[in-house]
């Protein structure tokens, strides 16, 4: 069975480890306050703004009270492009300068270096112990798919999990899966006031999307139909014709698919009605019977009304056919 993954991680993760060595060119480094006394784990009250945006940044990433987070140096820098001199898989970047601080860390006795823009609105790690990386990839994945700025995303959890096969305890349809404990991570993410969850093995070689938006199916009919669309509320939009014995599986994204009044009309729907199963096949008994099917994963108290329903159907119609396109 043919899978396709998002993102290879340990692909990415490698990218980012080289992306991270690269040092910015042609910047101004402007020292601030030079060298800080040695940090001590005593509440800092004097941090600017970027400094305290690094601080709070590096202490959700460790789980520690960000008391225990001190400042060692900061300096002035004009960063060659929107993503502070550090390019990673996904991530896209305006090419302007970017006037921001480069920010040295200390927590226990490592130290971590932190890039930002002036007002600490953006916060990018760039060296140190790679924590963080898996969920800042992610993130930057999940602004491509949906044609959002990186800073409109926030990490909400990264929890560490044993999924019960190696599908990652989400199967797309028609996929066979291997049943076998598969330690990985559960990242959760948030965006727009919409969550949005993934799996990720622990050597970060598949990710899965995980939080369902849509799925239309069409089978039978005089032309044999098995075609499917899964839509995932992060995004990724999976095609597959199940004919085969071993289904192509194609994969985009929404903001390849849709225009922004498009993606706009989607999420509205999410947010305004219910879960529901829609059928829309012909009656049993009828010669060549075609199977028109949406299993709507809606986070809304409304019910559909029927031009709803009939724009749900039309949807998932006109996604698979831009996906054969």
């Amino acid at each position: 069975m043919k899978r396709i993954c998002l993102l290879s991680l340990g692909l990415l993760l490698i990218l980012a480890a080289c992306a991270l060595q690269a040092q910015p060119t042609e910047q101004s480094f402007i020292p601030i306050d030079g060298l800080r006394p040695t940090p001590t784990s005593a509440p800092q009250t004097d941090l600017t703004p970027a400094e305290q945006a690094a601080v709070t940044r590096l202490a959700s990433i460790l789980d520690l009270p960000p008391e225990q987070i001190s400042v060692v140096s900061t300096e002035a820098v004009e960063w060659p492009n929107g993503c502070l001199g550090i390019e990673r898989p996904g991530m896209m970047c305006t090419q302007a300068i970017v006037p921001g601080f480069r920010i040295i860390l200390q927590a226990g006795d490592e130290e971590f270096e932190f890039r930002t823009n002036t007002n600490g609105s953006q916060v990018l790690q760039a060296s140190g112990p790679p924590i963080g990386l898996m969920e800042e990839a992610i993130a930057a994945q999940l602004a491509f798919n949906l044609g959002l700025d990186l800073d409109e995303i926030s990490v909400l959890s990264s929890t560490d999990v044993e999924f019960t096969d190696e599908c990652l305890d989400v199967a797309l349809p028609d996929e066979l899966c291997a049943q076998a404990i598969t330690r990985g991570k559960v990242i959760v993410l948030e965006a727009n006031g919409f969550e949005f969850e993934y799996h990720i093995s622990e050597d970060g070689s598949r990710v899965q999307p995980a939080t369902f938006a849509l799925v239309w199916t069409r089978e039978g009919g005089i032309a044999g139909f098995c075609d499917r669309v899964t839509v995932f509320l992060s995004g990724e939009v999976y095609s597959s014709d199940c004919r085969s014995e071993q289904p192509e599986i194609t994969m985009k994204v929404l903001n390849e698919l849709l225009t922004e009044e498009e993606q706009q009309q989607f999420f509205e729907w999410i947010e305004e009605f219910e879960r529901a199963s829609l059928d829309a096949s012909d009656p049993e008994g009828v010669s060549d019977r075609m199977i028109v099917t949406v299993e709507f994963y809606g986070d809304g108290q409304s019910e559909l009304g029927e031009e709803d329903i009939r724009a749900l159907f039309e949807f998932g119609q006109s996604l698979h056919s831009k996906l054969e396109q």
